[in-house]
């Protein structure tokens, strides 16, 4: 018997985002532009977007699974539109693949509240 673990071998490739998971976040992170409905409403959750890569990498049929609304469903639609994944060759055949992204919408930490006092005097007033 030998040691050798066999390899599981893929019979047909899936796109993936340049750089992976972590530049896929990044990239969500670095374009996400919460609605400002939804930041009026106090709205947050996950948007799950499902949509269709082709053989070039580019995003089709996008199209919500589940939203939560206030502008953040079309968001995340336009985010989902703008992703470029990397070409997939599949020995000759073109391939569709179907993916799901859950986008997440949490509301911008609110900063403690400062207040500042500017103080003027206006002279001597005796």
């Amino acid at each position: 018997m030998s040691d050798k673990r066999q390899r599981k071998k893929q019979f047909l490739r899936t796109p993936s985002y340049p750089g992976g998971t972590k530049a896929l976040a990044e990239f969500i992170q670095r374009n996400l532009r919460y609605p400002t409905e939804a930041l009026a409403r106090r709205v947050e959750g996950d948007v799950h977007v499902a949509f269709e890569v082709d053989e070039e990498g580019v995003v089709h049929r996008a199209r919500i699974v589940r939203g939560i609304g206030a502008g953040c469903d079309e968001e995340a639609l336009r985010l989902v539109s703008m992703l470029r994944y990397k070409p997939v060759r599949n020995r000759g055949v073109k391939v569709t693949s179907h993916m799901d992204l859950v986008i997440h919408f949490r509301l911008p930490q609110a900063q403690p509240v400062q207040i500042v006092y500017h103080y003027r005097s206006s002279g001597d007033s005796s």
